[in-house]
C-alpha cells in the first residue's frame, strides 16, 4: 500500500468518517472485492437505472472497513491502470452517494444521451482542476474527501460543503476540456477522409503527410473560428481537393468580416465555380 493513500485513509477514519471505493466495473479486483462482501455492503450504480441491464459490467462503489485488504492493497500498488477512486462519508450508509452518481450518470438530450465516467479517476482529476471549489459539492455530494491518482501521483481533494446537492443546470463539469480532444478529432476526420474520399487523400500521401497537413488546415479553421461539423467538413475536403487540383478559392477574410459571413462568402464563392464548370 503506497503511503498517501494509507495515511488518508487512516486520517478519515480516525475523525470518523466512513471509507469507500469507486471501482470500475471491468477491474479485476472486482470478483474477489465483492466475494468478502455482504449485498449491503456495495451498490452498483447502474442498478436501478436505465442501464440496470449492464449492472454487472458496470462501476461500483464498496465500503471500506478494513485496509489491508489484499485485493484494495493491489489496487493501491497500480494506480495507473485507472481502476477509480477512493472517498470518505459520514456515514455507512451508500444509498445517498449511490443516488447522486446516478442523477449525474447520464447526460446530454434524452434521444442522444452519453455516459458520464465519474468513476474514471481521470474524469475525476479534470473536472475538480477545471471547476472552482463552489462548484464542488454539486458535484462531489455527499463525499467529504476524494483521494485519486493523477498525472503520476496521488491527490486529495476536501469537498467545502458535503451533502446532498440537486443537479446544477448548467452542469459545470460536462464543459470539462478533454486533453486528447484534438488528437480524438484528428483521428475521426482522418478515418472519414479514408472512406468518403480516399482517392484524393491517397493522392495527398504522394508529396504531403497527411496529419501534418490537416494539423495546418485545423489551425485555419481555429484562426478563422469555424467551428461545428458542417464548417470542419467543407473547409477540409475543399482544401484536400485543393492540395491535389488546382484551385482559385479566395479563403482569406476581409478586413472586419465575421466568421459566419466569411464562411458563407467562401462558401458561395465555391458554388460559384463549380456551376462555372458546368
Amino acid at each position: 500500500m503506497q503511503d498517501m493513500p494509507g495515511h488518508w485513509m487512516a486520517q478519515q477514519q480516525q475523525v470518523g468518517r466512513h471509507l469507500c471505493l469507486i471501482l470500475d466495473g471491468q477491474s479485476a479486483a472486482r470478483a474477489p472485492l465483492l466475494a468478502v462482501r455482504s449485498l449491503s455492503d456495495y451498490c452498483s450504480v447502474y442498478g436501478e437505472t436505465v442501464l440496470a441491464e449492464l449492472a454487472m459490467e458496470g462501476p461500483v462503489i464498496l465500503r471500506l472497513k478494513q485496509m489491508n485488504e489484499p485485493a484494495l492493497g493491489d489496487l493501491l500498488q497500480q494506480p495507473e491502470s485507472n481502476w477509480g477512486w477512493l472517498g470518505s462519508l459520514p456515514s455507512d450508509d451508500l444509498t445517498a452517494v449511490t443516488r447522486h452518481w446516478r442523477d449525474r450518470l447520464l447526460t446530454g438530450p434524452e434521444e442522444a444521451q452519453s455516459l458520464y465516467r465519474f468513476h474514471d479517476n481521470r474524469t475525476l482529476a479534470r473536472a475538480l482542476a477545471y471547476m472552482s471549489a463552489e462548484h464542488w459539492p454539486a458535484f462531489l455530494g455527499p463525499l467529504i474527501s476524494v483521494c485519486y491518482w493523477h498525472q503520476d501521483r496521488w491527490r486529495i481533494a476536501d469537498n467545502p460543503a458535503p451533502g446532498e446537492n440537486s443537479l446544477p443546470d448548467p452542469v459545470p463539469w460536462l464543459n470539462t476540456p478533454n486533453p486528447n480532444a484534438e488528437a480524438i478529432l484528428h483521428a475521426n476526420i482522418l478515418r472519414y477522409l479514408l472512406a468518403e474520399h480516399s482517392e484524393d487523400l491517397v493522392a495527398l500521401v504522394e508529396f504531403q503527410d497527411p496529419r501534418i497537413w490537416l494539423s495546418q488546415v485545423l489551425e485555419q479553421a481555429r484562426v478563422w473560428q469555424w467551428r461545428g461539423p458542417e464548417r470542419l467538413e467543407f473547409l477540409v475536403v475543399r482544401r484536400l481537393e485543393e492540395a491535389i487540383r488546382e484551385s482559385v478559392i479566395r479563403w482569406q477574410p476581409l478586413a472586419g468580416e465575421a466568421p459566419a459571413d466569411h464562411f458563407e462568402r467562401v462558401v458561395e464563392q465555391w458554388r460559384l465555380m463549380g456551376k462555372k464548370d458546368e
